[in-house]
């Protein structure tokens, strides 16, 4: 198989992936969610570390706490869901054989500030969730948390790194593009 078949055959299984984490991932989350209290269980065999939580949950969630930790969780898993529609996009035009053009360097474009994004919505996600996973204790007893962890820093360096191999990427089009139009 040549290697544009086989990049074909690769890009239209990432464009399928993507298409299902799409769906997936709030489907997950609302799951996750919706049975919060039997995985949060102190009977349950589930390990709670296995799911980080901005602050130590003690007591059963009632429903509308639940529903606002969804909503708050729904913040950078869009900024996800965002960055997965362009990679789809970007597996699309791998598939159709299009590899410098506009479009493909607007997507990678989209995918470094889409990164950056979602790392600033992972932080604030982080400090709304604590306050919302506090709301039911009493006062004296609610909690905010702000914090940046390494992975922050590593997906924001990537979206910088993402940003300027477009802008490469965009200089290779435009020679391309002008090497193309010589006789």
């Amino acid at each position: 198989m040549e290697n544009t078949q086989r990049i074909t055959v690769a890009s239209r299984r990432l464009r399928r992936t993507c298409t299902v984490l799409i769906f997936l991932l709030p489907f997950i989350s609302a799951l996750f969610w919706s049975f919060f209290n039997k995985l949060f269980d102190p009977a349950s065999s589930i390990p709670t570390s296995m799911v980080p939580l901005p602050v130590p949950v003690t007591q059963n969630l009632p429903g509308l706490i639940r529903l606002g930790a969804f909503v708050t969780e729904m913040i950078p898993l869009a900024a996800m869901i965002y960055g997965l529609v362009k990679l789809r996009e970007l597996f699309g035009l791998y598939e159709q054989g299009l590899i410098f053009t506009e479009k493909n360097v607007a997507c990678f474009r989209s995918l470094g500030r889409t990164l950056i994004i979602w790392v600033i919505c992972d932080v604030v996600k982080n400090s709304l969730l604590s306050i919302v996973l506090t709301l039911p204790n009493p006062p004296g007893h609610r909690m905010i948390t702000v914090g940046l962890y390494s992975a922050d820093f590593t997906a924001t360096f990537v979206g910088i790194v993402i940003l300027i191999i477009a802008w490469v990427m965009d200089e290779a089009r435009k020679i391309q593009e002008d090497q193309a139009l010589i006789i």
